[in-house]
């Protein structure tokens, strides 16, 4: 007889809560082309990610683009609604774990999340071997002279990556990936708080969703003359429904506060 594992509350939201969350709010940004709505999704995303980001992570935003009046603002639209879309998936590489990535997926999709979750890993370990390869050739006296300067930075980088991949399969393999399902220690249960957020975050999903579906305007459009993009208070209310994460984080799941420097006397 096989014992069930068992369950536990998790003191933050669930692996499938942040997953359905994200796929909401990017559902959100990329359902529209107005600013006002993809700017309160980046802004609720954010929100989200600040208040839940574990100590140790930061997030490093990149900013950029050029040209006319009209261009300018369309290409801002454009890139407000690839940053909304970039934080609200965000916590899945941040706030939880690669295995809680994997426990949020489906059954049916249980390889996809263990892909996700391995490849999250390794843009990370990218990351760290590109800052680590151009600090010890900076340290032999490379200076970067133009794009192919750049190869002596690049490949060590790539064939590192390719290494860690191998080594990341033989280990899958030696532990026997794929030979049955996935087991879990303990099952994650579903709190009240869990299913608040998914409940926000699927309405102003479906509330877009809806409402372009019905004729509503949600979009807007630059040219050929510049105006103010449209505002519809029930879908304000749906994008500040995505915060709801970070107003229902619970006390014991903060990062304890910095003790406070005891005196010279006690």
């Amino acid at each position: 007889m096989i014992a069930e594992p068992p369950t536990e509350r998790s003191p933050g939201l669930a692996p499938r809560a942040w997953l359905i969350w994200s796929l909401a709010a990017v559902t959100v940004a990329l359902s529209t082309d107005n600013p006002v709505y993809r700017g309160l999704v980046a802004l609720a995303a954010l929100n989200v990610l600040l208040t839940w980001l574990p100590p140790g992570r930061r997030v490093r935003p990149l900013i950029g683009g050029p040209l006319t009046v009209e261009s300018l603002a369309y290409g801002g639209v454009l890139g407000l609604g690839l940053a909304a879309a970039l934080l609200a998936v965000a916590p899945l590489s941040l706030v939880l774990e690669p295995h809680d990535v994997v426990d949020a997926m489906p059954g049916p999709l249980e390889r996809t999340g263990i892909a996700v979750a391995t490849s999250l890993n390794l843009v990370s370990g990218f990351g760290r071997t590109f800052t680590e390869v151009s600090d010890a050739q900076r340290m032999r006296g490379w200076r970067p002279r133009g794009l192919r300067s750049w190869n002596e930075v690049l490949v060590p980088v790539v064939l590192t990556a390719i290494e860690d991949s191998v080594r990341l399969a033989e280990a899958m393999e030696a532990r026997g990936f794929g030979a049955g399902r996935r087991t879990s220690y303990a099952a994650v249960s579903w709190s009240r708080r869990d299913l608040a957020v998914v409940g926000a975050a699927l309405g102003a999903a479906g509330l877009f969703i809806g409402l372009r579906l019905g004729g509503v305007a949600v979009d807007w459009y630059p040219y050929p003359t510049l105006y103010l993009p449209p505002i519809n208070p029930a879908l304000v209310i749906g994008c500040l429904a995505l915060a709801l994460p970070s107003v229902a984080m619970p006390a014991r799941a903060r990062p304890p506060a910095p003790a406070a420097p005891r005196s010279a006397n006690g």
